[in-house]
């Protein structure tokens, strides 16, 4: 019984030191995609005020 919770705790400790990896790289993900996010509402909120067609307001 102590093989299989030692097992268990093994597989558990593996899975954990994978896991901060991955979560650096998911705040990068989204630190970047805000980023761009933000660079082209300020593009295009100049776009639209320089005159051109706002496409985001149309209705369907």
């Amino acid at each position: 019984m102590t093989a299989i919770f030692n097992g268990i705790a093994k597989a558990a400790e593996s899975l954990f030191s994978i896991l901060p990896p991955i979560g650096y790289l998911t705040n990068w993900m989204f630190g970047i995609l805000i980023t761009v996010g933000t660079i082209y509402w300020l593009w295009y909120d100049a776009k639209v005020r320089r005159g051109g067609d706002n496409y985001m307001a149309k209705k369907g």
